[in-house]
């Protein structure tokens, strides 16, 4: 390469966005926000390079790598965008053309506006010498369900859309059961109050359509920053892999050739921090993950009223870090766990006593969904207090209002109306 090259690449305008200066910004990142960071350095900065010797597996499905569809942008069409992506997901021109029937017959929030068999009549018409059935029209839709983005594309409904995220996480508790009350094969009144915990607070985190709108498209469907499965009598922890980068070898050699080395050095630093920034921000996200799961496997495993105190005080303290840093690291990170996808804030409580302050919310709620006459403040206290759970009635108060629970003299109005209105029936 001559040496005016390398010095005329360098004198192009390069200013790095101020994100990507300030690394205490970068800390709190999630993953999607520090991913468009980390390509855009790689466009800008010719120090920085793909490490190609690196796959970047995702854990969840193993699809997307360095050349999986581009994020959606803010002024993109949805049948624009779709389309681009079309040829990339492995379909025969036969698959294709039943696919753009598809992307033609979607609601602004990408739900699939007809059915199979009018899909099947639309194709004849427009294949007069070619037929197509119902396995093969199922087939196409489903490759674009799970390969194009946003995930989900061409689902029936938010009752097929809600199946499949649930199908397609695969790690969930009580999973079957989840799938049976998505379906309609099982009625909620059916199932213990921790199952229905457990069913409102994974269907909570379930996307609700795949698109917003045309005008404005953004996956809202969360994406999970770490990985938690359970594995025997283990745990297994995997991180969401940002695009491993390095520093280019080949421009670094001709650094000795430029008169001027100000904007090489400058270049150089940057891409020096950033390589360390995420290699420091990947080693951290496992510690902390490792730490939590170490302490709080119960709750992960089944639910979060079995979450024990910890603050993030008490585990930066043991992971010898600063709990500043600590919180912005976690801060707008989820984990996908076996209850479902949360933020890792979830897994910090205050201490009440020998207690966590979540888990006897918990218990609060429990009590009052099984009292046969309406407990006052001071007999749930009284209550908690027999399972060797200390805390005072004024606390009871607060969390109840927290958990939007009414007083008891509500609840026993609300239960003697049900009880008059049976009673005329």
């Amino acid at each position: 390469m001559p040496k005016h090259s390398l010095q005329q690449k360098l004198s192009f305008n390069f200013n790095l966005t101020p994100l990507l200066k300030n690394s205490i910004n970068l800390l709190s990142m999630p993953y999607d926000d520090l991913l468009v960071e980390v390509n855009n350095a790689l466009k800008e900065n010719i120090i920085l390079t793909k490490n190609t010797k690196k796959t970047d597996e995702f854990y969840v499905n193993n699809k997307t790598n360095e050349d999986s569809f581009a994020k959606l942008t803010f002024k993109e069409s949805l049948f624009s965008s779709l389309e681009n992506q079309l040829p990339n997901i492995g379909l025969t021109e036969k698959q294709l053309n039943i696919a753009y029937i598809m992307l033609e017959n979607l609601t602004e929030v990408g739900f699939l506006e007809i059915n199979i068999e009018a899909i099947i009549r639309i194709y004849s018409r427009k294949h007069s010498k070619d037929q197509v059935n119902i396995q093969q029209c199922e087939m196409v839709k489903n490759k674009m369900q799970t390969n194009l983005d946003p995930f989900g594309i061409a689902s029936f409904n938010t009752q097929d859309f809600l199946l499949l995220q649930v199908n397609h996480k695969g790690n969930l508790a009580d999973q079957s059961l989840i799938v049976k009350l998505l379906s309609g094969e099982t009625d909620i009144s059916q199932i213990t109050e921790i199952q229905r915990c457990n069913f409102i607070k994974v269907v909570k985190y379930l996307n609700k359509t795949p698109a917003d709108n045309l005008g404005n498209i953004q996956n809202s469907y969360i994406q999970p920053d770490i990985f938690i499965n359970k594995v025997g009598d283990g745990w297994r922890i995997s991180l969401k892999k940002l695009p491993a980068i390095m520093l280019n070898k080949e421009y670094l050699a001709l650094r000795k050739q430029i008169p001027d080395k100000t904007l090489f050095n400058e270049h150089l630093s940057i891409a020096r921090g950033l390589v360390d920034f995420l290699t420091y921000r990947n080693q951290y996200l496992q510690r902390i993950s490792k730490a939590l799961v170490a302490k709080q496997h119960q709750a992960l495993d089944k639910g979060l009223e079995y979450i024990l105190p910890l603050t993030q005080k008490q585990l930066a303290l043991e992971l010898d870090m600063g709990e500043s840093t600590l919180s912005r690291l976690i801060k707008n990170k989820y984990m996908d766990t076996p209850i479902g996808t949360i933020k890792i804030q979830d897994l910090f409580s205050a201490n009440v006593g020998n207690h966590a302050a979540k888990s006897i919310q918990h218990r609060i709620i429990q009590i009052i969904h099984n009292e046969s006459i309406a407990l006052s403040d001071q007999k749930i206290c009284d209550l908690l207090t027999r399972d060797r759970i200390v805390i005072c009635r004024r606390t009871i108060t607060k969390y109840r209002k927290k958990l939007n629970i009414p007083c008891a003299r509500y609840r026993k109005l609300f239960n003697l109306k049900l009880k008059n209105n049976d009673a005329k029936k």
